[in-house]
Parts: C-alpha cells; sequence; structure tokens
C-alpha cells in the first residue's frame, strides 16, 4: 500500500534533499567492492559513474612526504550552505553553533577554468573535509593524499567530459582571469556535493581565487530534523547564501512503500523545491519513469509508468460501463508540487506521477463533489484509492494504492 507522510518543511528554502520510497538509497546489496570505494591504482574509465574512489599512483616529487589524518568516523552531513562572499566570523559562530561538536567543516567554495569550462570546485583541509566526503570517497586515503600533494579530485562526469586521464595534467585558471596553470588529476571520485566537479586544498584553492570561508557543511545531530536545520541556517545566511538539504527530512516526504516489489518499482529521487511550492525532481529519475501515454476518455495523459497501465485498465472499464460521459476533465497527474503548493505541507503524491485529477471545478477539495460513485469503484478495483472519503475531501483526487498487475 502506498500512503504519503507528512513532510514539514520551511518556507523560501531551494534544497535538495535524497527522497527514500521503500528503502533509502544505500541500503541495497551489491559486492563488498561497489560499497567500499576500493582503490585501483591503474587508470579507469571515466564513462562509467561509480561510486567508488579511484587515486593515481603518486609520481615522486621534490619536496616533503605528505600525510593525512586516519579515518576515525564519518559523519553524513545534512546541509550545505555557500555564499558568493566570505562568511563573517559571527555567522560562522552561529552556524557552528547549531551542529554538534566537531559536526561542521568549514571551505572555500567557488568556480574555477578547467581545461577552459567553468565548474564548481571547493577547496579543503583534506584531513578534516573527508570526515563528510561520500563513504567510499572518504574512506579511500589515497584519494585525500592527492589532494594533500596539490592535486585534484575530480567527479565522473567531469572527468568523463573532458576525456581527463587519471594521473594526467590538465590546466585550470581563476574564473575572473589570469594565467591558466598546470593542475595534476590524481584522482576520480564522488564529491558529495550538488554541482561540485573539483576538490583540491586549500593552498591550490587560493591560487585559484576561490576565496576563503564560502562553503560549510553541517549536520544536524540526533533526533534534530535536517529540515529544521536548513530553516535555521536561512536564518542566519540570508537571501545572499545558497543552503542545500543533503539528505531524507526526518519525517520522510512519501511513506516508505509496504513490499519490497514497490518499494524497488519506484526507486528514489534526488529533487529541490522552491517557496512557490514547486518541486523539481532529477532529470534522470524523470527520464527513466514520467512518460506520456494515450488512454481511453481523456487522451494523452504524463504520469509514471507504472501507473499507466492500471489507469488505462481503470478507464477502459468506465467507458464499458457507458460511463465516459460522466469524466468530463482531465486536470493534471505529474504535477511535482506540494499538497496545495505549500512547502509547509506534505508532498503530494502528483511528484511521482501516481495521482490523477478529474473534473476539478466540481470536485474540489472540502465538498462531496459530483464524482460518480460507480466509477469510484472501479478505479478502487484497478488499485486507486479516492480523496473523496478522507477527512478533509479531496474528490477530484485518485491515487495508486497498490500496484496490481496487467495482462
Amino acid at each position: 500500500m502506498l500512503s504519503p507522510t507528512a513532510l514539514r518543511t520551511r518556507p523560501g528554502l531551494a534544497l535538495v534533499a535524497a527522497v527514500a520510497v521503500g528503502v533509502l538509497a544505500g541500503c541495497g546489496g551489491g559486492s563488498p567492492a561497489q560499497h567500499s570505494g576500493g582503490l585501483h591504482a591503474n587508470s579507469v574509465d571515466p564513462a562509467e559513474p561509480t561510486d567508488e574512489a579511484t587515486a593515481a599512483q603518486a609520481l615522486a616529487r621534490p619536496g616533503l612526504p605528505v600525510n593525512v589524518a586516519p579515518l576515525s568516523s564519518r559523519l553524513r552531513p545534512d546541509v550545505l550552505v555557500t555564499g558568493s562572499h566570505t562568511f563573517s566570523p559571527q555567522a560562522v559562530r552561529r552556524l557552528s553553533a547549531l551542529s554538534p561538536a566537531h559536526g561542521v567543516v568549514l571551505f572555500r567554495a567557488g568556480r574555477v577554468k578547467v581545461a577552459g569550462h567553468v565548474v564548481r570546485a571547493v577547496a579543503v583541509d583534506p584531513s578534516t573535509f573527508r570526515r563528510f566526503a561520500p563513504q567510499g570517497t572518504a574512506e579511500t586515503t589515497p584519494v585525500w593524499l592527492a589532494v594533500a600533494r596539490g592535486e585534484a579530485v575530480v567527479s565522473h562526469s567531469l572527468a568523463k567530459g573532458l576525456k581527463l586521464s587519471l594521473g594526467g595534467d590538465t590546466t585550470a585558471a581563476r574564473l575572473s582571469g589570469g594565467k591558466a596553470g598546470t593542475l595534476r588529476v590524481g584522482a576520480f571520485a564522488t564529491t558529495g556535493i550538488p554541482g561540485t566537479d573539483l576538490i583540491v586544498d586549500d593552498e591550490v584553492g587560493r591560487s585559484l581565487g576561490l576565496p576563503t570561508a564560502t562553503g560549510m557543511l553541517l549536520t544536524a545531530g540526533k533526533d534534530v530534523d535536517p529540515v529544521d536545520l536548513a530553516g535555521r541556517v536561512r536564518r542566519i545566511t540570508g537571501d545572499g547564501s545558497n543552503v542545500d538539504l543533503l539528505s531524507p527530512p526526518a519525517a520522510n516526504p512519501v511513506a516508505f512503500l509496504t513490499g519490497s516489489r514497490a518499494a524497488k518499482a519506484f526507486g528514489a529521487f534526488s529533487y529541490r523545491y522552491f517557496p512557490d511550492g514547486t518541486i523539481q525532481p532529477d532529470a534522470r529519475w524523470v527520464g527513466e519513469n514520467i512518460v506520456t501515454s494515450t488512454v481511453p476518455i481523456l487522451g494523452r495523459v504524463t504520469c509514471h509508468r507504472l501507473m499507466i497501465p492500471q489507469l488505462r485498465g481503470a478507464l477502459a472499464d468506465v467507458q464499458a460501463a457507458g460511463l465516459a460521459s460522466s469524466l468530463h476533465t482531465y486536470d493534471g497527474c505529474y504535477v511535482p508540487r506540494f499538497i496545495e503548493s505549500n512547502p509547509e505541507h506534505a508532498i503530494s503524491l502528483h511528484t511521482w506521477g501516481i495521482a490523477i485529477d478529474l473534473d476539478a471545478s466540481t470536485n474540489y477539495r472540502g465538498i462531496k463533489g459530483s464524482m460518480d460513485p460507480k466509477i469510484v469503484d472501479i478505479f478502487k478495483r484497478w488499485g486507486f484509492r479516492w480523496g473523496g472519503t478522507w477527512r478533509y475531501t479531496d474528490p477530484m483526487h485518485f491515487e495508486m494504492d497498490q500496484l496490481v498487475a496487467v495482462r
């Protein structure tokens, strides 16, 4: 059964969050190598994205050997805040106070040119930052030794796009201009920071013009909803900074789906939401799951691929029962937003494309509506739940309640 759980959020935030349907991402199977971030000394093809971190063998260089602190424990960052200007000491103190001790890390963040292309970069202290990196990246010490040597950690997607070679050199320059220098590609890895494709050490970042103290990762701590933490961060930083939510809210925006089949079928996606109550799911998930098809009575609809067969079956039965003339308008299926477009309400199942609204003008919320009971019964047989029986009625609304076999 699909059952939504309420998500309480703060308006005015544009957040990126992982949404898990059934199981949280990362809890699935796979070989130990897939999840441990195993080290490979040889070059790999960056065309295959992976969560593994891959470091090049160190080249002999003059100077003292470098060291990084061992990974004693790993922290999952919940909120990322970045700004175009250096955070004031007062802001840093206030932001740091929002997380448990050692639950924040400060770094440089901004844009640079790599091989003539503008990319987002962060410049860090590898010994402290690695604790906040994705598991495979955090655990692969050669990645952080590469950073400490003044080399670059490059995302798999950037390496693929620029055809960069592991252990090879590329050019890097300030965004504001100036002479380009040479930057060695020391590792391919998942950065864990949305939109960021390059990690270097603090000194390299300074030479590339990245301003100090323009990025911070924060952990929410025990029993603190990451959404609430993001709201507190926003109140401190104001409109001059970007606040991103990196982990699922404590109240998951869609309830876990009961049954492993449903959980596996609907998968997971990330999204960004905006103060007007709209939501932007990640394009890859949309491309894999949201489709436009023709169904009886309504014509072309855009919904989740798993809903189309059940919707088509229900409408075919409505038509066969001579009830087609009772349905007049199709008022949306895949409409990514919060309920009533209010960010303080739960996420609507329209965001997943597994709900549909019909005859909205005569079946709006809070009234009994004009939906024919025979149509309601047909939709129920096809695995749909009807909003007309809710405490605060929504008689236009039908949503998938279960996956049914369609021959």
